[in-house]
């Protein structure tokens, strides 16, 4: 198929680029855009039973779980000082005409708004409105509040995402406008001439254009998550540049051999073309395995990737050849450094050494491998929350005030709501709720539960229902607070206070418990548990119930495509195994770093103590398939020379030798286009570019280098055994076709 394809693009080489011209220029108008159709958040899902919960509460309970949150402040006056109150009461005090906002709750109707601390209040106004309608909705309320002579912050989830939207684009920008530069900079020293160093990053920037442009496309019919643009990028221009760099660089040496123009392009489209589709195909398995995970934003993460990669796959099998066919010995025009093909370098004394010495090679680099890898059994799990932002952001700023002047997110409330029939103050409906608080307040982790029935100890059933006998003349201000925010015809609310933070594994404990609470018996009525803690048990219990069966299928269907293209069953078996390793010692150094706050102030960012949930799987599936990119092009340049010679040592010296250089050139460009991820603002970002950084470099360094020769070395021949019932069913994919 891939001679078939070849020989169409030489004889067609004018009209493939045309046509790529006419592709790329279409995307051009589109590709930028691709952010204005993606959607903030991505993590949950409309199944999840928190989120079923949540509705359940709007809608009985008139409760909004999303709020615009407004913090005034004055260097002079006191919170309860007349002025202070009065400019309070003036910003906000149009706001209740607003359809979209349910309540408004300034330090007036609630005094614990008030810091004790500052001259600081912390207003609410809750929305009845989505996610995706409240970022439109709060320009028109920051237009229309006017603090006057205090000091205005807004914060709250959609000033939140708002801000993720815009840091999420610069950080885009930023990691393209070094990404490029640079990685144009390595190709340069890899090939020494111009064109050639070019030709790749060209070829592979198209790629990336046509595959924004698809997800431009996509994003119209299907929710994506705007958290997955910057990912998207990252894989395309990586994947994209390291194609063509493999693709141009067989060309030159199938030229160096004597080959013409045609016959070059032909020998580099066999060659170098199958090791990239299957290099291609192999980064797709993991890639689209996480389609199957119910959150937005990995699913997300997986479409974009797949068309990204596939555009970089048929810009280097198509237009590539089509350009190197043109251009012919003038892709050596323009030397500026030294030809790597006429040195021995530093491979051929590599590869010498462990050949010669692989037991001490292996032993001490899997030592280190293990060692990197150990922090990752200490990895918590969490959700995203203001953190990911750096603190120049006015969102982030205003969480940070709401968390030290008024204790927000630093301890946990879940809104639990116990629908019914009838009357909340019916004497069968008062005992059903005290029996259910006092539940409540006997689990293990809740500190207080506020609600209606749990105003006093020493009260029971037959104090709430004298209590409760005429609500609306209730004369107490706290009480009948309490009572018109928890209350509803058929419905109770309590809220469930507990000093454990959010996203401790602790939490999620109790938020089981919770859940596993019944009402009593007979009564009908249900439980619904919100908030925050229930949201991130749904996710973690969603994602890591499937992420072990996603992780056998990844690595059993990648394990038989390595072995019909290298018909062995042991060198896939080494290529799985040594893929994990990296993978479990990039979750090392993620837990070293993010979890535990390591290199925070070199890295700028603020250590939440937990991993974001979706990060070791994004891991998983992005340097599963890359690492294995680099695999492939080792095997295949080692299969061929086997295959000529049948000599396994010479073959495996012969092929690190052949494609060290390159392999260490497209290592380089990841972790370049990687590590200027690691300037992002969004810390989400962040963590993805360093993760990949450093596995690409110790898998570079370490894996194929040293550990994956070496045992290559160890197991001679055994490399190449193949059962003979599985070398008459499978189809022969020749290396020196």
């Amino acid at each position: 198929m891939l001679n078939a394809l070849g020989a169409l693009v030489v004889r067609r080489k004018y009209i493939v680029v045309a046509v790529w011209a006419v592709i790329i220029l279409a995307a051009l108008p589109f590709a930028p855009r691709a952010q204005e159709f993606l959607k903030p958040g991505g993590f949950s899902n409309e199944s999840f039973p928190s989120v079923k919960a949540r509705k359940v509460l709007q809608e009985r309970l008139e409760l909004s779980t999303l709020s615009i949150d407004f913090v005034f402040s004055h260097p002079e006056w006191q919170p309860f000082d007349a002025r202070f109150s009065d400019a309070v009461l003036k910003a906000v005090g149009d706001l209740d005409k607003y359809g979209e906002i349910s309540y408004v709750v300034t330090h007036l109707d609630d005094p614990q708004r008030a810091s004790s601390t500052s001259n600081t209040v912390h207003v609410t106004a809750g929305l009845t409105i989505e996610l995706e309608e409240s970022l439109g909705f709060l320009k028109t309320v920051t237009a229309d509040v006017d603090p006057g002579p205090l000091d205005l912050i807004i914060t709250g989830a959609p000033a939140l995402y708002r801000d993720i939207s815009l840091a999420s684009q610069e950080d885009l920008r930023r990691g393209e406008s070094v990404a490029f530069p640079i990685a144009t900079f390595t190709l340069l020293l890899v090939f020494g001439t111009l064109i050639a160093a070019i030709l790749p990053a060209a070829v592979g920037g198209g790629g990336v254009l046509v595959g924004l442009g698809i997800v431009f496309f996509m994003s119209q019919g299907i929710d994506m998550s705007v958290f997955a643009l910057n990912i998207v990028t990252l894989l395309g221009i990586g994947v994209g540049i390291d194609y063509s760099l493999f693709y141009t660089s067989r060309f030159q040496e199938e030229l160096r051999s004597g080959k013409s123009v045609d016959d070059a392009v032909l020998g580099a489209n066999s060659h170098a073309g199958k090791a990239i589709m299957f290099s291609a195909i192999t980064s797709l398995i993991g890639l689209i395995s996480l389609v199957a995970f119910p959150v937005m934003m990995l699913r997300s993460v997986g479409i974009g990737a797949v068309a990204v990669i596939f555009a970089a796959l048929l810009a280097a099998l198509t237009l590539m050849p089509a350009l190197l066919a043109i251009l012919g010995h003038r892709v050596n025009r323009f030397r500026i450094g030294p030809d790597w093909a006429k040195r021995n370098g530093f491979w051929v004394p590599l590869s010498n050494w462990v050949m010669k010495r692989p037991w001490m090679v292996l032993l001490p680099t899997v030592t280190i491998l293990v060692l990197l890898a150990i922090p990752a059994g200490s990895m918590r799990l969490g959700t995203v929350d203001a953190t990911i932002l750096p603190d120049s952001l006015e969102s982030r700023r205003g969480f940070d005030v709401l968390r030290e002047e008024f204790g927000f997110a630093l301890k946990t409330v879940i809104p639990v709501g116990y629908t019914f029939e009838g009357s909340p103050f019916a004497r069968r409906n008062i005992d059903n709720a005290y029996d259910i608080g006092r539940e409540l307040e006997r689990l293990d982790g809740v500190s207080r539960v506020i609600s209606v029935v749990n105003l006093d100890p020493t009260f029971g059933p037959d104090q709430y229902e004298v209590l409760y006998q005429s609500p609306e003349s209730i004369t107490d201000v706290a009480l009948a607070r309490i009572v018109r925010e928890t209350v509803r015809d058929g419905a109770i609310l309590f809220l469930v206070e507990s000093e454990l933070h959010p996203f401790w594994p602790e939490t999620r404990e109790l938020v089981t418990e919770i859940r596993s609470l019944l009402p009593p018996e007979g009564n009908g009525g249900t439980l619904h548990v919100d908030g925050g803690a229930s949201e991130i048990t749904d996710i973690i219990n969603a994602l890591y119930g499937k992420f072990p069966i996603i992780i056998a299928v990844v690595l059993i269907v990648t394990y038989l495509s390595l072995m019909l293209l290298f018909r062995s069953v042991i060198l896939p078996l080494k290529a799985v195994l040594l893929n994990v390793l990296s993978i479990l010692a990039s979750y090392g150094a993620l837990v070293f770093v993010f979890q535990q706050g390591h290199f925070s102030g070199l890295l700028n960012f603020e250590a939440m103590g937990v991993i974001e949930a979706t990060l070791p799987i994004l891991l998983f599936a992005i340097i599963f398939g890359l690492s294995m990119d680099y695999e492939i092009f080792l095997l295949s340049r080692v299969a061929e020379a086997y295959d000529r010679t049948g000599d396994n040592e010479a073959a495996v010296a012969e092929g690190l030798q052949k494609s060290g250089m390159i392999i260490t050139g497209a290592a380089g460009i990841l972790i370049v286009v990687a590590a200027s991820f690691v300037l992002a603002d969004v810390v989400v970002v962040k963590a993805i570019g360093l993760g990949l950084a450093i596995a690409v470099f110790v898998d570079v360094t370490l894996v194929r280098a040293l550990v994956a020769p070496a045992i290559m070395r160890i197991a001679g021949p055994w490399n190449w055994y193949l059962p003979g019932w599985l070398d008459r069913i499978l189809p022969e994919v020749r290396h020196d076709a």
